[in-house]
């Protein structure tokens, strides 16, 4: 089944309000001292918004910090209390003059009560939503307070879940649309608490006000692609108006008559020569300035600024010979996604700061990436997340925020999940960016493998897989079909668990026989889906991380703090196995991270190349999992505080345009190779083997090779004797490098045929020196010997241009420290280690 949309994407960018007339809506922020409770107690305590009742907490001393030590368990009392916040603010005398004026809240977490000047204005019972009720009658010019009671998301639901009969699979949080992690999970803390993510914002007008803007590609052709703006308005007035649409030097203008009350209309206007919105890797993401200009005569009543981009997109799910297709196609052309899970970027949101959103998405396109997932059981993201994906080109697969649970099917709550996806699909839909929501995280896969069934008895089961069907089958892509202009959907992520032999020939799939089922890594090498959205496995975070939550004596692998940051019941257990495996025993606990960090990114390598490798059969792949919400041990890329783990560095190389993709089959070495480059790309090949002090073994170079777009194919092949004149595999590393016909390098893999237990490392010192250079300080290696997974530290913040790569005997390698740091002696503050020396 195809599903094809052509679509002009927009953000709205809300108006200064000091570059508006007194004639068109008002829009101002409420920025103002707050202050908070615990309720029904007598000492009120200042704090900022946004802001959660931990961090506010946290500001004023009066608790320990959750991320330290072990002090999460200590600090559950404050999910089972009720908390107030509360600020005074003034309200200027052009926007009190106005008819309308309406309190809006974004981020309400969760159950609140909310009054002002004494007089309850709303109540709010989803996070998701916004909230948004006219206050004029409330207002005073000065000393207007504000008031929001939460009431404790434990407390509130517990007789509800009690009334339910049976326990729904996921707990009583299912009973909450509330972010699902705030629980816990395999990786994070559980930490339920409340609070204001937003700050609350006054929208005052008079006559008219423009609303929900939405375009989207009327008619598309190589010169022309003619828009239509959808609007929703509100008036008071009936009025003829002229609406222009405006990009760069042109506009067009439209006459139209307003009628009071709420409507929607539409306008159009002509791009020439439209210039289209593409992913990373296969063009510019290029995106449109317009603006929506209405007027009476010469009254302006009301302006928006877009940001928006044309393109095509489909989600192709159709039979073929192996079962059935699932890939993208972004303006007609197949696109195969590489990229990551992501989760919000900390427990507690209201701390996440714009810098570390872009730094974060900065990295994700550093690693080449062109594609994340957002998952089910965080958020909804800010504006400026999608912003920042619009402008980098990297797609987003949005799931609802539905995750490893079976949801109540009440009038209640179904009422509140529809009001939710209406407003987040119409918020979405304005990005290039989105390109598919899906209805939730593994809900389906669970229902029918998980065992949850067996607790029910055949009237429940019926009940739950009914509410299940009614919102994931019918109301989510209901919605989503009406609202979301053409986006696809997709019930539930995975369509089948691993256990269906149809999960690697149909629709996508999340493969944990590697981790959970302790299957060997080159496991990944035979169960190759059509897509895969979730793989992984974990390891620690970067030292620095541990040692910012621990003291010496907690820096054991089975210590209580340790175990409190590590989430998965038998996570520290199954990277001890399967480092037994592959690795020697480390000599100390920070040995054993390092190599941790190692082995998850050499599995890692081993997945990813896979998928790669089996190009167009399989046609993404989104490992799990790009961020972490606190320090942790976990299945990440980047831990907490942005340090990149191995994995990234090694996603990174994978990700690359053009890869060479060697693998071991019947003693023969075979390379593939994969290009995500729009059109052929001729390389040489280079295969040369060494022995791992210097002795070259073979020497092959094969030119002008086409790697066609379109698919994986081998390019080069050896019998290992011939590769290795004969030589023993535990002495021998493979060197692949691919040119383009400058000699540029395009790819350089080095690759073993043994695992690194069996390699006879030889003892070796890696040589630093040190230049003060204007980004930084430029690091030149080199190493007599094979320098295998070289770990350079420095004693400042900053980051290394690569690092955990091998260094070749007699090779030189310059590597790039961007820091700000000014460093009194360079030479002394940066060290490498190798593999060897953990030993």
């Amino acid at each position: 089944m195809t599903r094809l949309l052509i679509l002009f994407f927009l953000t709205t960018l809300a108006m200064p309000a000091d570059a508006q007339t007194t004639q068109t809506p008002l829009r101002r922020t409420i920025r103002s001292a707050w202050e908070f409770r615990q309720a029904h107690t007598d000492a009120w305590h200042p704090t900022a918004v946004p802001v959660s009742v931990h961090t506010a907490l946290l500001q004023n001393k009066l608790i320990e910090d959750p991320f330290y030590g072990a002090n999460e368990e200590a600090l559950q009392w404050i999910e089972q209390e009720d908390w107030e916040f509360q600020c005074t603010f003034d309200v200027d005398s052009l926007t009190m003059q106005r008819k309308h004026i309406e309190m809006v809240f974004r981020g309400l977490d969760t159950y609140a009560h909310v009054y002002l000047n004494d007089s309850l204005i709303l109540e709010a019972d989803n996070m998701f939503r916004t909230w948004q009720t006219d206050v004029k009658k409330y207002l005073q010019p000065t000393g207007n307070r504000l008031h929001i009671y939460f009431e404790s998301p434990i407390k509130k639901v517990a007789a509800e879940w009690e009334s339910l009969g049976y326990e729904l699979p996921g707990g009583m949080r299912t009973m909450t649309r509330k972010a699902q992690f705030h629980y816990g999970w395999d990786w994070g803390p559980r930490f339920v608490g409340c609070g204001i993510l937003n700050m609350p914002e006054l929208i005052a007008w008079d006559d008219f006000i423009l609303e929900n803007i939405f375009i989207t590609t009327q008619r598309f052709k190589d010169d022309e692609a003619v828009m239509v703006a959808y609007f929703r308005y509100r008036s008071e007035i009936e009025a003829d108006v002229t609406i222009a649409f405006k990009e760069s030097k042109s506009k067009s203008i439209e006459h139209r008559t307003i009628y009071p009350g709420e409507h929607e209309d539409s306008v159009t206007y002509s791009v020439r020569d439209p210039q289209l919105w593409w992913c990373a890797g296969m063009g510019e993401p290029h995106l449109y300035d317009f603006t929506l200009d209405i007027k009476k005569d010469t009254r302006q009543l009301d302006k928006a600024d877009v940001r928006a981009g044309i393109r095509t997109i489909e989600l192709v799910t159709e039979p073929d010979s192996a079962g059935e297709s699932f890939y993208f196609k972004l303006n007609g052309k197949p696109v195969f996604t590489k990229g990551a899970n992501y989760i919000p970027q900390d427990i507690f949101q209201d701390r996440v700061r714009p810098d570390q959103y872009k730094r974060l998405l900065d990295d994700a396109a550093a690693a080449n990436m062109n594609m994340l997932r957002v998952w089910g059981g965080g958020i909804y993201e800010d504006d400026l997340f999608y912003q920042l994906c619009d402008a980098r080109g990297i797609l987003v697969w949005q799931d609802f925020m539905y995750a490893c649970a079976m949801y109540p099917g009440n009038g209640k709550f179904v009422k509140n999940a529809a009001a939710e996806a209406v407003e987040q699909i119409e918020r979405l839909r304005q990005h290039p960016c989105i390109a598919l929501w899906c209805g939730n995280n593994e809900n389906n896969e669970a229902w029918h493998n998980w065992g949850w069934q067996m607790q029910f008895t055949e009237a429940q089961r019926d009940q739950i897989w009914r509410d299940y069907k009614n919102l994931f089958n019918e109301i989510l892509p209901t919605y989503v079909a009406n609202y979301g202009g053409g986006i696809p959907y997709w019930e539930s992520s995975p369509r089948y668990g691993r256990a269906n032999p149809k999960s690697l020939t149909e629709g996508d799939s999340h493969y944990w026989g590697v981790w959970h089922d302790e299957e060997p890594f080159e496991m990944f090498n035979k169960k190759v889906p059509r897509y895969m959205s979730e793989f992984g496995f974990q390891a620690f975070p970067d030292w620095a991380t541990i040692e910012s939550f621990t003291q010496p004596g907690d820096r054991e692998l089975d210590s209580k703090v340790m175990l409190t940051h590590q989430k998965h019941p038998r996570g520290n257990a199954l990277i001890a196995e399967y480092l037994k495996r592959d690795y020697r025993q480390p000599k100390k606990f920070e040995d054993f991270v390092y190599i941790s960090q190692l082995l998850q990114a050499e599995g890692m390598r081993t997945g990813l190349e896979a998928h790669r490798r089996n190009k167009p059969y399989c046609m993404g792949t989104l490992y799990w999992q790009l961020n972490d919400v606190w320090p942790v041990a976990s299945w990440s890329s980047i831990d907490y505080y942005g340090r990149w783990k191995a994995l990234h560095y090694y996603v990174r190389d994978v990700f690359r345009p053009v890869v060479a993709l060697p693998i071991v089959e019947d003693d023969i070495l075979k390379i593939y190779a994969s290009s995500d480059l729009p059109g052929d790309t001729t390389v040489t090949i280079q295969v040369r083997a060494l022995t791992l002090e210097g002795k070259t073994l073979s020497d092959v170079t094969k030119p002008d090779v086409v790697v066609h777009p379109d698919s994986s194919r081998m390019i080069w092949q050896g019998y290992l004797k011939t590769v290795l004149d004969k030589h023993k595999e535990e002495d021998a590393v493979v060197d692949i490098v691919l040119r383009n016909p400058d000699g540029q390098v395009l790819h350089q893999r080095r690759f073993y045929l043994v695992p690194p237990r069996k390699l006879t490392l030889p003892r070796t010192r890696v040589n630093i020196q040190v230049t003060q250079v204007t980004a930084g300080y430029q690091l030149t290696l080199e190493s007599a010997n094979l320098a295998k997974n070289v770990y350079l530290h420095a004693d400042v913040p900053g980051r290394f241009s690569d690092n955990y790569f091998d260094l070749l005997p007699g090779e030189r390698r310059t590597v790039l420290f961007k820091t700000e740091s000014i460093l009194d002696s360079p030479q002394e503050a940066f060290s490498a280690k190798h593999l060897q020396e953990t030993y």
